[in-house]
């Protein structure tokens, strides 16, 4: 659609490169007439029969109403939103092996910028350069400074302040293996306080990082330092009271950010966790120190939650962080992080009462965090409809799902409903609504042994096998786009593969208690098809994988459905030496199974957890 444009701004240009070939618009003196007016405010379109004008703040809120705009087919219109919040986006998580490629970066940052999202922290625990430490991020996919700097650039083309999230105390047990940092190490993730080898390293990951940014902002992290000062520290120094070595720290790591003309912000958690008795950070009862206030230099507390269900709970917490007499920013989430699928009944929930609790608790700022635990196995296109979400609460005082599915179609072409369906790879029969405890059965079923699965017995109540069955069918008629036709032909295959391996554990195990030897016989067949099946899904992931991501951190995937593999091929040897008389027992299959026993069980649901304590009882490396 040619259009003609009129405007002041000359900040433009990089901004049309972008977003005109994405809107299929093309700027031609003949065009339609468009006039961009910026200003404080609202964001308005006026449509009439000759021309528009739009008024805008900034330009991922011009890109927001381009968007609006081409999609709006009447000839005269006027439409009006009000940002909510001053700052809004995704926190990408890019340390748990999934680091996305620069021009997927790119590409996911265009699709935030287009529904009027205006910044967008990396996290990068060690996967960003520091020249004086040529180990930090080795093979790890780090981004070089060069590369920082091209994505900074083209974010700021389409109006997203790209901010840097790194770890300055903490989560730092990747970098923290090699022997560079033999003497700034606490505990296995945990740097040393007061070591002066801390404080260079630190130094040089941040001048690196200004160096990589236009921001001034920068977040040092400093979240879950558990153990912190029960390590080298205690051996030199003994017991100490740890807040004061928490704020000594953050001093000494402000101070180098003040040297640099950076503003820090950082995770609020670890003084809650050490103001509270049992170290629970949503302590109802959290009690600081009196003079904590005076210890904590000028820093901005970052408070995420992604975990409460109810807006009160969220107000509270708002209130307890105003004792820290600071500025908050709040950090929700959209559950990428569950297991294989996203959790979207939790995202929900846990987002509309956080949100709004943040409008009313009058937050500037936003982040929607993306995180990738144990591997980064969610693609990071699966939580689009979640960004949707806190793009709406952007614009609208108080969305409605029906209007945040409207939004999304409107936006991307793509049915909410199609997203939706990803949650049921975790919300089976069995699973509360909107899976509160954040049960992540189809990754149990997944990474599950055939011969001795440890959770056959836990989910033998529940009837996946059929569950998983009509998923599958349902994902074959969702609606795709570019973006997301390879990562539904992975889902729809994975729901395949959950219902011929759902109930294969329990029923092998029962059919050998009562020597079944045509049912065992069925088994082998199954076990046969499986793989086949499996082999197709590895394919399509390996994929997917590498159209988002770097090579880097596949690795473990490989690792993780190789042993999936073999598994099976080892399954059918056992059970064919079995049937043919080879062997005449199999102890795989003597024992009776017990539910799983959870150290911390939760009320609802199957419960959750990570690849080593699904796979074997076994010791798997040093985990």
């Amino acid at each position: 659609m040619p259009i003609h444009i009129e405007t002041s701004d000359p900040t433009l240009t990089d901004f049309w490169q972008i977003a005109a070939p994405e809107l299929q618009l093309q700027l031609d003196e003949s065009g339609e007439k468009m006039i961009l007016i910026q200003r404080s405010g609202s964001l308005k379109i006026v449509k009439t029969p000759t021309s528009t004008t739009i008024f805008y703040q900034e330009k991922a809120h011009l890109f927001r109403a381009l968007v609006l705009w081409v999609t709006q087919p009447e000839a005269t219109f006027t439409f009006e939103e009000q940002p909510q919040f001053k700052e809004i986006g995704p926190m990408i998580d890019l340390s748990r092996n999934a680091v996305l490629t620069i021009e997927q970066a790119k590409r996911f940052i265009l699709l935030c910028g287009k529904m009027g999202l205006n910044t967008c922290l990396l996290y990068m625990e060690d996967t960003y350069e520091i020249p004086e430490f040529p180990y930090f991020g080795y093979l790890k996919g780090r981004y070089t400074q060069k590369q920082l700097q091209e994505l900074d650039q083209y974010a700021q083309a389409i109006g997203i302040e790209l901010v840097p999230a790194i770890q300055t105390l903490a989560h730092l047990t990747n970098p923290l293996k090699w022997g560079f940092a033999k003497d700034m190490k606490d505990t296995s993730d945990i740097l040393l306080v007061d070591a002066p080898k801390t404080y260079q390293f630190i130094e040089a990951a941040l001048t690196s990082i200004q160096q990589s940014f236009s921001t001034d902002k920068i977040h040092i992290g400093m979240d879950e330092a558990h153990q912190l000062g029960k390590g080298t520290y205690f051996e030199e120094h003994g017991p100490e009271d740890r807040f004061s070595i928490m704020t000594k720290h953050l001093q000494k790591v402000v101070a180098i950010c003040n040297k640099l003309s950076l503003k820090p912000m950082m995770w609020s958690d670890m003084f809650f966790r050490l103001g509270s008795k049992t170290g629970d950070y949503y302590d109802p009862d959290v009690d600081f120190p009196e003079d904590l206030p005076q210890q904590i230099p000028e820093v901005t507390m970052v408070y995420w939650d992604y975990y409460h269900h109810d807006e009160a709970r969220y107000q509270q917490l708002f209130r307890d962080h105003q004792q820290l007499q600071r500025p908050v920013i709040f950090a929700g989430g959209i559950w990428t992080w569950n297991g294989l699928a996203p959790n979207y009944g939790k995202t929900i929930a846990t987002s509309r009462a956080g949100l709004s609790a943040a409008k009313k608790a009058n937050i500037q700022t936003i982040y929607a965090t993306l995180w990738g635990d144990d591997g980064g196995e969610t693609p990071l296109i699966a939580s689009l409809l979640g960004l949707q979400l806190f793009a709406e609460y952007q614009f609208h005082p108080d969305p409605t799902i029906t209007e945040i599915a409207a939004a999304f179609r409107r936006f991307h072409q793509l049915a909410a409903e199609d997203f939706l369906l990803l949650s049921q790879f975790d919300q089976t029969p069995g699973v509360p609504m909107d899976n509160p405890s954040g049960a992540n059965p189809s990754k149990l079923v997944f990474y599950q042994d055939l011969l001795f699965g440890l959770y056959d017995q836990t989910l033998a109540a529940e009837p996946l096998k059929a569950h998983y069955q009509q998923l599958a069918k349902e994902l074959q008629h969702v609606q795709v786009s570019a973006d997301t036709q390879k990562m539904f032909h992975y889902y729809q295959q994975l729901a395949e593969v959950l219902s011929n391996k759902a109930d294969f554990g329990h029923t092998l195990h029962l059919a050998y208690q009562t020597n079944d030897l045509s049912e065992i016989q069925s088994h082998l067949h199954q076990a046969t098809q499986l793989k086949k099946a499996l082999r197709q899904l590895y394919d399509t992931y390996r994929s997917l994988w590498f159209e988002w991501n770097q090579p880097f951190g596949f690795e473990i995937m490989d690792l993780r459905y190789g042993a999936l593999m073999n598994r099976i091929d080892t399954t059918i040897w056992r059970l064919s030496h079995y049937l043919d008389g080879s062997i005449s027992v199999l102890p795989e299959l003597i024992g009776p199974r017990l539910p799983y026993d959870e150290l911390y069980p939760s009320p609802e649901g199957f419960g959750r957890n990570l690849f080593h304590g699904i796979y074997s009882p076994s010791k798997i490396s040093d985990v």
